[in-house]
């Protein structure tokens, strides 16, 4: 499953390459590099949906009536939606409706089990451009002080034979989109058969690079060193 991601692209190249607004300028300046976004650490990520890009924190929240508390110690099994049963699970059901969003990625992470061991690669475009990653969002609003937080999941699906060879266990990828399914995926208008049939796509091995990381990946910090190949 997808659980730790790199977004270093910087939100105006995101612009031109989207050819769409940033809904909040102002966020603009909290903008810091992640080489290594931890899901499990729910951090910020720059989201693109219908009205332009905006951040959006990692782990869907749905707006149920709860305590932020609860629902972000909820939110740590929703960092990933899978397309197989997304229209069924209570907490995704609703937001594949009309709330889909996609997720600009530089790369991301996946382990590949060799005698026993979980060795970390880093899985990138081969094409120097963006994974353009399915997901969708959520508005929930705190019942403690009023304040609403846009979350959102990562799709997945089941791997292509490059990511099987990587990720050999759970054999999952994220759902990878190419540029011109982007505006029916991201219209909330959009009908549910076209939408259905977006979730079967499966990108092509063509499209993916990789190479094995350090060993130590959780530890290691939030810079280029992360993504370097050993």
């Amino acid at each position: 499953m997808c659980y730790t991601a790199t977004q270093i692209s910087k939100v105006n190249k995101l612009k031109d390459v989207y050819q769409t607004p940033i809904i909040i300028p102002e966020d603009i300046e909290k903008q810091v590099p992640l080489f290594k976004a931890d899901g499990f650490a729910h951090p910020n990520l720059w989201v693109l949906i219908n009205e332009g890009l905006q951040q959006m924190q990692w782990g869907l929240i749905p707006n149920w009536n709860k305590p932020y508390a609860d629902m972000l110690k909820m939110s740590n099994n929703t960092l990933n939606a899978r397309s197989e049963t997304i229209r069924d699970l209570v907490t995704f059901k609703n937001s594949i409706i009309n709330k889909r969003c996609i997720i600009p990625l530089d790369g991301f992470f996946e382990y590949k089990q060799v005698e026993g061991k979980k060795l970390p690669y880093f899985i990138y475009p081969n094409n120097n451009q963006l994974f353009n990653v399915g997901g969708i969002f959520s508005n929930y609003k705190n019942p403690i002080n009023q304040e609403w937080i846009t979350t959102f999941s990562i799709i997945t699906e089941p791997a292509n034979e490059f990511m099987s060879s990587i990720h050999n266990t759970a054999k999952r990828m994220p759902l990878i989109l190419k540029s011109d399914m982007i505006k029916d995926w991201i219209n909330p208008n959009s009908p549910a058969s076209l939408i259905d049939d977006l979730l079967r796509y499966t990108s092509d091995d063509s499209l993916f690079s990789a190479h094995q990381v350090k060993s130590d990946l959780k530890k290691a910090p939030n810079n280029e060193s992360v993504i370097a190949p050993i």
